[in-house]
């Protein structure tokens, strides 16, 4: 059999459990299809399936990504096995990594040791100030979680863990434009993701006009004061385009086929978005990985997303290829729609890309 193309796995290990109720969260969904047990964690034959078999496909680069949810409920010790599995089925120099991504509450001296010392790219998730950011992201009890975010942001600084800011931008947040970037890089954050909220039925979802300006506004930072200083991964994945490296953004790339989703339980779905029955693909426990890639419920998510009647015409399609599929079923179950960012996108790619070529050609030129 002739290797797969590389893909990547987006892994649940604790489904939606999670010990904050952001009011934005998306993924709660997810109990209604995995209501037993109360408590979920991967069970250890799943975990070590599913570990030997992406590793048996020595991929050049090869990327467990943890997300939930919130993973670190899983526990320290799921993680030292998920490394030791790692190190029994990678082959001698094959490039192994991991990501997780952590609401930061559970964060201590014992896990940042873990991260620092197997190389764990951490993503903490911070939508700004306290008084913005404790609006949504509370606990069980309703108390916000700043206080423990910033700290669990300290740790990592003092045991040298590699780790970014998720911003999930929300009609809060969103107002306040270039400012709450600045208030990260006074913080000493320079890895940075803006998320845009954008749930149907929720009124605190980003509106298109604001998310544009706010594009604009944090990217006339960035070219003019942060660009080599400050990493925002919309605005580099944009310059990689424009570069011809390709699009690492799912949002923007021309199909969705990078990654599957990986449940506690093993079950595989085409995209965390989508985690319903009618989108399942099977379970790992019953198939190699790469046969769910294969199976015609993934093709059919994956090139839908270049079905857009609306973009046919436009000059930007090339740039985002329609938007994210969830997003683009906002006002209905129909993909064929444009996504309701496409004002905010149409706003930001005006804006930036005269600033995007223009430093695209400088990056290309050899150096002298």
């Amino acid at each position: 059999m002739a290797a797969p193309r590389p893909f990547q796995l987006l892994i649940k290990p604790a489904s939606a459990d999670c010990n904050l109720r952001c009011a934005y969260c998306f993924y709660l969904r997810a109990q209604e299809l995995y209501p037993e047990p109360a408590r979920h964690v991967m069970p250890d034959d799943v975990q070590e399936q599913m570990i030997r078999n992406l590793l048996e496909y020595r991929f050049p680069q090869t990327v467990f990504a943890w997300q939930g949810g919130e993973p670190t409920l899983c526990g320290l010790e799921f993680f030292r096995r998920a490394v030791e599995l790692q190190q029994k089925y990678g082959a001698p120099g094959q490039s192994v990594g991991n990501a997780l991504q952590t609401n930061g509450m559970l964060l201590d001296e014992e896990w940042c040791r873990l991260f620092h010392d197997y190389k764990f790219l951490i993503g903490l998730s911070l939508d700004g100030p306290q008084e913005v950011h404790d609006r949504f992201r509370v606990n069980l009890s309703g108390r916000g979680s700043w206080e423990q975010v910033m700290r669990a942001a300290e740790l990592m600084n003092r045991h040298r863990v590699e780790f970014n800011i998720l911003c999930v931008v929300n009609d809060r947040n969103v107002e306040m434009g270039a400012d709450l970037l600045r208030w990260y890089v006074d913080q000493g954050f320079f890895y940075l993701q803006f998320i845009p909220c954008v749930e149907a039925g929720y009124e605190h979802s980003v509106p298109p006009q604001k998310f544009g300006e706010f594009l604009c506004e944090t990217f006339d930072f960035w070219a003019k004061d942060g660009y080599g200083r400050v990493s925002i991964r919309d605005f580099d994945a944009m310059l990689a385009q424009r570069m011809g490296q390709g699009q690492p953004m799912c949002t923007f790339g021309r199909v969705c086929n990078h990654y599957v989703v990986v449940e506690h339980n093993g079950d595989v779905y085409p995209c965390d978005f989508f985690v319903y029955d009618h989108w399942k693909l099977g379970n790992l426990m019953d198939a190699p990985l790469h046969s769910f890639l294969e199976s015609e419920t993934y093709r059919q998510f994956a090139y839908q997303k270049s079905k857009v009647p609306a973009c046919g015409g436009c000059s930007w399609r090339p740039w985002c290829h329609g938007g994210c599929q969830k997003d683009r079923m906002f006002l209905g179950d129909d993909f064929r729609q444009p996504t309701v960012l496409c004002e905010a996108y149409k706003m930001f790619f005006a804006h930036a890309a005269p600033r995007l070529n223009a430093l695209a050609k400088k990056m290309a030129r050899p150096r002298g």
